[in-house]
């Protein structure tokens, strides 16, 4: 199974999603908050410093 054939990843490691441009580490950070989410974490902290960093560029 090829992912780029599903993610069109340049070479700096980044894809365009509906015109927004994400790099591959905003995407693991997505997936975590994701995970903490669904697993129903309470550390309110822990997802201030993910989204900080998620919109640090």
């Amino acid at each position: 199974m090829n992912i780029l054939k599903y993610l069109p990843i340049d070479k700096d490691g980044k894809f365009s999603f509906f015109g927004i441009n994400f790099y591959t580490d905003d995407l693991l950070i997505l997936a975590i908050l994701y995970f903490l989410y669904t697993q129903n974490v309470k550390d309110k902290y822990l997802y201030i410093i993910l989204i900080l960093l998620l919109i640090n560029k």
